[in-house]
């Protein structure tokens, strides 16, 4: 019994039902802040931890969506523009970004801000590592809440692969109506179980109650409200600019759809994939898709109108990375650059891979 599944004995010992929601399950596996996944000083990106992400690809993909950031504050004219990542991990992601900027557009980068919001000690380290050299002006937050009593952004507020990592709610539609997954302790066996709890958290009654979803029976979907709270605090901080959300994920119609009849939770450990959360607990990453459809409902609720909606694939050509491919004569992959850097971009363009599984949302709020 490792810390994490300690934790969570305990606290699944002290219910008066013997067992907490799923939904607090995933906060206590992820986000405890002795024990969580997110908050232990562990390498989880890339070829040493258990998933990848588009910013350790290549900085390619910086470099691109830096293009689209530049673009965006030139058009709007902003006079002390600011850039805001939320949820940065390792900072790999703003390190590339503000290189870029400072190569491409110096006047812009002399004036901008760079904002960081980051619940993890660990990974605020990171990135203050990451950002050392960084000339620009850099101020941290440990959350969006933290950020609202003294930010007032004009620019872009800018997050990658956050949203997906929100604790869920896990129901099940059955032939007598919807349950709530929980988790209980096998005193037998000694290990997390599943089980249904007696009822539904008012949360996921109140939000089944309002969305009247007519879905086939044994179908099981995951409810995403720290989404809600989460986006009203984001526009909160913007007085002017964008949001951008990359994410995987896609509209309710998809999600909620036959062929997703078990849901999308997932797991990743050591770079593999399943669908077990109980197990490697406070040790993998768990995640589930984004609703975009219900992030950009409760965007516009709080001032943030939809810009579009697309695919990695769409936002990264529109932003120019096939400009980006380089000509060259080099035949070996291991000291070539320019290999591997056209390699990054055709894994991140896609259709197959990250290209077509993660979507770009831009919303926009103007100043009133």
């Amino acid at each position: 019994m490792n810390q994490a599944v300690r934790g969570i004995h305990d606290e699944i010992r002290r219910s008066a039902i013997g067992a907490i929601p799923f939904v607090r399950f995933m906060e206590l596996a992820l986000y405890h802040p002795d024990y969580g996944y997110y908050m232990s000083e562990k390498v989880k990106v890339g070829k040493e931890g258990d998933f990848y992400t588009s910013a350790t690809v290549h900085p390619v993909f910086a470099e691109t969506l830096a293009d689209a950031i530049i673009r965006i504050w030139q058009e709007e004219g902003y006079s002390r523009p600011a850039l805001v990542e939320i949820g940065g991990g390792t900072g790999i992601l703003m390190k590339h970004l503000a290189a870029r900027i400072y190569e491409a557009a110096p006047l812009l980068a002399d004036r901008m801000r760079l904002v960081m919001i980051e619940s993890s000690p660990y990974h605020r380290e990171c990135q203050r590592q990451a950002l050392a050299g960084c000339q620009a002006d850099v101020v941290w937050y440990a959350a969006v809440e933290e950020a609202v009593q003294s930010e007032a952004i004009e620019g872009v507020i800018l997050s990658n692969e956050w949203f997906d990592a929100f604790p869920v709610h896990l129901v099940k539609r059955q032939a007598a109506g919807w349950t709530e997954a929980g988790v209980t302790w096998d005193e037998g066996e000694g290990c997390l179980k599943w089980m249904d709890l007696p009822a539904l958290t008012p949360e996921a009654a109140d939000y089944l109650a309002e969305e009247k979803l007519a879905l086939p029976t044994g179908m099981q979907l995951e409810i995403n409200l720290g989404m809600r709270r989460a986006i009203h605090e984001v526009s909160r901080m913007l007085v002017r600019g964008y949001v951008i959300t990359i994410d995987y994920g896609g509209l309710q119609d998809e999600l909620y759809s036959a062929r997703r009849m078990s849901g999308t939770l997932q797991c990743y450990y050591r770079h593999r994939a399943h669908d077990d959360p109980l197990v490697f607990v406070g040790e993998q990453d768990i995640t589930a898709h984004v609703n975009f459809s219900a992030l950009m409902k409760w965007g516009e609720e709080a001032g943030l109108v939809p810009v579009s909606l697309e695919s990695q694939s769409q936002f990264l050509v529109k932003a120019g990375i096939l400009q980006k491919l380089r000509e060259h004569q080099d035949t070996n992959p291991f000291t070539s650059e320019a290999m591997r850097s056209n390699q990054a971009i055709r894994q991140l363009i896609s259709p197959d891979g990250m290209g077509g599984t993660f979507r770009v949302l831009t919303q926009k709020k103007d100043a009133r």
